[in-house]
C-alpha cells in the first residue's frame, strides 16, 4: 500500500479526483476529525478503496460520513460529489425502505452481501429504476468496536434490463408466431411494451390520407387511465410534437406540462383530458409520410431512458415488420379464397348454364371435351376426335359452320356462332358456340378453343315469344274489330241514344277488357271458365256466398271462346241486374256445367237458372243487341246452341258448346298474378274530397276525372309526366289520389312512394293484369284495371280513403 507520510499521519498518494478530494476536504468540521487524527485502520482502508477500480464507498462513524471513489461518483450520477455527507442523506430516498435495515445490521456487525437488489434511485432528477450487487463488511477498532464498514459495490441495472428486454424480445417473437392478425399484433405489441415500461397506456394510431388525424381503433391501458380509443386531431397536440413525428423522429416528453413542445394551452388541454402526462411516441414513415404512430403514455411525469426509446423502436420497427408479413399472408389467403371462389363458380355458371369447354389440336386431331360439353354434344368419356365433333352438328347446319370456321381463321377472328346437333339419342339440341383458333405463321389453324352452350329451351323461349307476340297482335286487331262491332250495333239507327245506351257500350266494353286481363294473365295460353264466370259475376255476389251459386269441373278454354263467352255472360248478367233475379235483394244465380257427350261429340253443357226474381211474362216484345249477341255469336263464333226459356219463375239459359272449339290446349304456364278486385266502398266517403289524378292518357284522365267530380270531389290534375308528378305529390294539398302505373314509359313508384310517406289513400290504374312487378312497400295498394269502371274507381277509391281516416283516428 503506498502512502505519504507526514509527521506520523499517512495521507493517501493517488486514488485520481476522488483521492484529490479527500486530500484537500476540511474533515475538521466534520465528526471524522482531521485528517491526521484519523486511525491508521482508516487510513488503510481509504487507500484501498482510492486504489480500486471497482466502484467502493466508506461509511464512518456514528453519523456514517460517506468517502468513496471515482468509480462510485458514477453511481451518485447528479448527487456527487456527495464527500463526508451522511449515508442516509445521501441515499434519502431509498433509506427508510432500503438501505436502514441492511446498515443496522452491518454496524451490529453482520457482514452482508446481496447478489441483486433493486432500488428507485432520485440520481438525475428523477426517480430510475436501479440494480445493485455489493457486499457490507464491518470495520472494528482495536476494541472490537464496529466503526463502520466498507462496500465494494456493482451496478448491473443495464444487465437486468437488457434480460428483461431479451425477455420481452422472446415473448413478442412468439406471440407474433401465434398471432397473424394485423390488427391483433399491433395490439400485443403496444401492450407489451407497455407493461414492459410499466407505463399506463399502449397504443397504435394509425394516421388518415390527410394526415391531420390519429385513429385509434383499440388500446390496452391500466392503472385507471382512461381508454384513447377514437379519431384525434393531430395539431390539437402541438405543432412542435408532431412535426418531430413527421419528420420521422421519436419523442420522448419526460413531462407534457414542461416541454416547449407541448406546453401551449391548447395541447396541455389535451394532454389533460386524455390522462396524460408522459408520452413516448415512435412514427412509422411510408414513402416519406407519416402513417402510424406506436403512443406510450404515462400518467405521471417520467423520464425516458434511452434504451426505453431505443426497446421501443426496435419493437415499432419488428411490429410494423409483422404486420406488413400478416397483411401480405391475409392477401394472398383472400387472393387464393377469390380464385377458388371464381373457380367454383365458373365452374358452377358453365353448369348451370349448360357451358362446356372444348378444345381441338389440328395436328393430332384430337378435340378435348369437358363433362358438360360432353353432355350436350352427346359424348361418352370415351376419346373425342375432330372429325367426331363435327358429325354431332345437324347435316343440315354443318356446311354453315365449316364456312364461318374457315373464315375466322382467314380473317384472324373469333367465332361466334349458333348451329344444331344431334346427340346420339336423336333429338336436336340448339348450341351457341365461341372461341378462337391459333394458326402457325403460314396462316393454318393449330390449335381452337372456346365454349359450347346448350340454348335449347332459349330458342323455345324465343319461338315463343315470337307467337305470342304474333298472338298479341291478332288479339290486339281482332279486339279493336270487336269493339268497333260493339259500338256500331249497340248505338245502331233507330236505338235511343243517351247515358243509358252509353252504359250499355261501356259495360260490353269492359266485360271484352275483362277477358283480355283473364288470356293475358295465363300469357295467352287460355283462360279457366270458372274464373271467366267469377269475374263476370263478380259485382253480385254477396258477402255470404249465396246469391251466386257456380258448380262445375275446371276447364281451361281459348282466348277466343273467352273473348266471346265474356260477352255472352256480360249479357246475362245485366239482363238479370235490371230485369231477372238480380234485380231483387233475395234473387239468385245457380251456374252449372259438365261435360258430357251428344250425338258422338264432346260437348260442354252449361246451364244458367235465375231464382226469386220478379215473375217473367215471356220473351220480351224486342229482341235487343244483347239477346243476338248471346245466340249468333255463340252459334258463329263456337258453333253452339242456345236456348233460352223465359219462364215465369226465371230465364233458364242452356248452352251447348263443342269441346273441339273450346277446350284450349294444356300447358305448364302458370298465371303471372291474380286480377285486381275492386274494393266495396261508401262514395259518400269521397263527397268534397280533393283528388289528384296522375294519367299520361288525355281521355282517360278526362274519363276519371269527369268519374270524381260526379262522386262529389275536385280534382287537381291530370298530371302527365313523372317529373310533374314527383313535384305535385310532395308540394300540393290533397286528400287521395288514382295514379297510373305507366307514365309515358316511366313506372310511377317514386311519386307513389311519396305519396305512401304522406299517409295519403291512392289507388293505381294500369292496363297491366298484374303482370308488373310492384315495390315490396307499395304491394299492398288497391288496384283497379283498364279500362276503368267508374264505379270500381269511386268504391275502390273510397274504401281507401275509409281505411286511412281510421287508421289516423287511433
Amino acid at each position: 500500500m503506498n502512502v505519504e507520510t507526514t509527521g506520523s499521519v499517512t495521507r493517501p498518494a493517488a486514488g485520481g479526483e476522488m483521492g484529490q478530494l479527500i486530500r484537500d476536504f476540511d474533515w475538521a468540521g466534520t465528526s471524522l476529525g482531521p485528517a491526521q487524527d484519523w486511525p491508521q485502520v482508516l487510513h488503510v482502508l481509504v487507500d484501498l478503496m482510492l486504489s480500486s477500480s471497482q466502484p467502493m464507498f466508506l461509511v464512518w462513524g456514528p453519523e456514517r460520513t460517506c468517502l468513496y471513489n471515482d468509480s462510485y461518483s458514477e453511481i451518485l450520477a447528479g448527487k456527487h460529489p456527495a464527500l463526508g455527507q451522511p449515508f442516509d442523506q445521501i441515499w434519502a430516498e431509498i433509506w427508510d425502505r432500503d438501505l436502514k435495515p441492511i446498515v443496522a445490521k452491518a454496524y451490529a456487525g453482520e457482514a452482508l452481501h446481496m447478489d441483486h437488489i433493486p432500488l428507485m434511485m432520485l440520481r438525475r432528477g428523477y426517480l430510475e429504476e436501479t440494480h445493485f450487487s455489493f457486499s457490507y463488511t464491518p470495520v472494528r477498532d482495536a476494541e472490537g468496536v464496529v466503526q463502520g464498514f466498507l462496500c465494494p459495490c456493482l451496478e448491473i441495472t443495464d444487465q437486468v434490463l437488457e434480460e428483461r428486454r431479451a425477455r420481452l424480445r422472446v415473448e413478442l417473437t412468439e406471440r407474433f408466431r401465434a398471432e397473424r392478425d394485423p390488427k391483433a399484433l399491433s395490439y400485443e405489441a403496444a401492450a407489451l411494451l407497455a407493461r414492459h415500461l410499466d407505463v399506463q397506456q399502449g397504443a397504435y394510431a394509425a394516421i388518415d390520407d390527410s394526415g391531420a388525424y390519429a385513429i385509434i381503433k383499440t388500446d390496452w391501458s391500466a392503472g385507471g387511465m382512461p381508454s384513447n380509443v377514437g379519431r384525434h386531431r393531430l395539431q390539437d397536440f402541438g405543432a412542435d410534437f408532431i412535426a418531430d413525428l413527421k419528420a420521422g423522429r421519436s419523442v420522448a416528453i419526460a413531462d407534457v406540462q414542461e416541454d416547449p413542445r407541448t406546453n401551449t394551452p391548447e395541447a396541455t388541454e389535451t394532454f389533460a383530458q386524455r390522462g396524460i402526462r408522459a408520452v413516448l411516441n415512435v412514427p412509422h414513415m411510408r414513402d416519406g409520410r407519416l402513417v402510424a404512430v406506436l403512443a406510450l403514455h404515462a400518467d405521471k411525469p417520467r423520464c425516458w431512458h434511452p434504451a426505453d426509446v431505443a426497446l421501443a423502436e426496435e419493437v415499432a420497427q419488428r411490429t410494423h415488420a409483422a404486420v406488413k408479413s400478416a397483411e401480405a399472408e391475409d392477401a394472398r389467403r383472400l387472393s387464393e379464397h377469390h380464385l377458388r371462389e371464381t373457380r367454383d363458380a365458373l365452374a358452377l355458371a358453365t353448369t348451370a348454364s349448360s357451358l362446356g369447354w372444348v378444345t381441338w389440336d389440328m395436328d393430332t386431331g384430337d378435340a378435348t371435351v369437358d363433362a358438360c360439353g360432353r353432355d350436350i354434344l352427346g359424348f361418352d368419356d370415351g376419346t373425342v376426335r375432330v372429325e367426331d365433333w363435327m358429325g354431332r352438328i345437324h347435316p343440315e347446319d354443318r356446311a354453315m359452320v365449316e364456312e364461318e370456321l374457315h373464315g375466322c381463321v382467314r380473317d384472324s377472328r373469333p367465332f361466334d356462332l349458333a348451329y344444331r346437333v344431334t346427340p346420339p339419342d336423336g333429338s336436336t339440341r340448339h348450341v351457341h358456340g365461341t372461341g378462337v383458333f391459333q394458326t402457325d405463321d403460314d396462316g393454318r389453324a393449330t390449335r381452337g378453343t372456346g365454349f359450347v352452350r346448350d340454348v335449347t329451351e332459349r330458342k323455345r323461349a324465343e319461338d315463343h315469344s315470337n307467337m305470342l307476340m304474333a298472338e298479341l297482335d291478332h288479339r290486339v286487331k281482332n279486339i279493336l274489330a270487336v269493339v268497333q262491332s260493339i259500338a256500331r250495333q249497340s248505338l245502331a239507327r233507330g236505338q235511343e241514344l243517351g247515358p243509358e245506351a252509353a252504359d250499355r257500350l261501356i259495360g260490353r266494353i269492359s266485360a271484352l277488357a275483362q277477358s283480355h286481363a283473364l288470356v293475358a294473365r295465363s300469357r295467352w295460353e287460355g283462360a279457366s271458365f270458372e274464373a271467366l264466370l267469377e269475374t263476370a259475376l263478380a259485382s253480385y255476389r254477396d258477402e255470404e256466398g249465396v246469391r251466386i251459386v257456380l258448380d262445375g269441373p275446371d276447364l281451361k278454354i281459348t282466348p277466343k271462346a273467352a273473348q266471346t263467352l265474356a260477352l255472352a255472360l256480360h249479357e246475362l248478367g245485366t239482363n238479370s241486374a235490371k230485369y231477372g233475379a238480380l234485380s231483387r235483394p233475395e234473387g239468385r244465380i245457380i251456374a252449372r256445367w259438365r261435360l258430357t257427350r251428344e250425338a258422338g261429340e264432346a260437348v260442354l253443357a252449361f246451364d244458367w237458372q235465375e231464382c226469386d226474381g220478379p215473375v217473367i211474362e215471356g220473351p220480351p216484345s224486342r229482341r235487343g243487341f244483347g239477346s243476338v249477341l248471346i245466340e249468333r255469336m255463340l252459334a258463329a263464333d263456337l258453333d253452339g246452341d242456345v236456348d233460352l226459356d223465359f219462364a215465369p219463375t226465371g230465364l233458364r239459359a242452356q248452352i251447348t258448346l263443342p269441346l273441339a272449339t273450346l277446350r284450349a290446349k294444356e300447358t305448364t304456364v302458370t298465371p303471372a298474378a291474380a286480377p285486381a278486385v275492386p274494393l266495396a266502398g261508401d262514395r259518400a266517403a269521397l263527397r268534397e274530397k280533393k283528388v289528384l289524378v296522375i294519367e299520361d292518357e288525355h281521355l282517360v284522365g278526362q274519363e276519371t276525372t269527369a268519374a270524381l267530380r260526379a262522386a262529389g270531389c275536385s280534382v287537381i290534375g291530370p298530371v302527365t309526366t313523372l317529373k310533374e308528378a314527383l313535384t305535385v305529390v310532395g308540394a300540393e294539398s290533397y286528400d287521395a289520389a288514382v295514379l297510373d302505373v305507366n307514365l309515358n314509359g316511366e313506372l310511377v313508384w317514386p311519386a307513389a312512394q311519396v305519396v305512401r310517406a304522406r299517409d295519403i289513400p291512392f289507388v293505381f290504374a294500369t292496363g297491366y293484369s298484374g303482370t308488373v312487378n310492384t315495390p315490396r312497400e307499395l304491394k299492398d295498394a288497391p288496384w283497379v284495371e283498364k279500362p276503368i269502371a267508374a264505379d270500381d274507381l269511386i268504391q275502390s277509391l273510397a274504401a281507401a280513403l275509409s281505411v286511412q281516416e281510421a287508421a289516423n283516428s287511433k
